[in-house]
């Protein structure tokens, strides 16, 4: 069991990480979405920082000593997607845009449910 709990894990943290990171150095591609969510490049960073921070409290909730820290992290991780999903709306968005945000919000959910069940 412990090994699907590393896999979500990874599979959760990675994308927030380059995200995060992505966001933190307003790298092209992030600073086209900056501007179509109508988010200041400050806030953005801040975005990208929590991502960032987030995926890395992912991984090291799978320390057996940090279950809370990894359960913590998702449930920020899912606040991030929730506000993501706030802006895409507020940018006129369709579904199909708001489709990684509702995946990547849905699978700290997973991850939170198997930590506790195997903590």
């Amino acid at each position: 069991m412990f090994v699907l709990n590393v896999i979500l894990a990874v599979v959760i943290a990675v994308p927030f990480l380059v995200g995060g990171i992505g966001k933190i150095l307003d790298v092209e591609m992030m600073a086209i979405a900056r501007q179509h969510l109508g988010l200041p490049p400050g806030l953005f960073r801040i975005v990208g920082i929590l991502e960032f921070l987030g995926g890395v409290g992912v991984l090291a909730g799978l320390h057996q000593d940090l279950p809370l820290i990894g359960i913590l992290a998702a449930i920020g991780l899912i606040g991030m997607t929730i506000g993501a999903g706030f802006y895409h709306q507020k940018a006129g968005d369709t579904m199909k845009q708001w489709l990684p945000a509702v995946v990547m919000g849905s699978l700290p959910i997973f991850y939170i449910i198997l930590r506790i069940a195997t903590a």
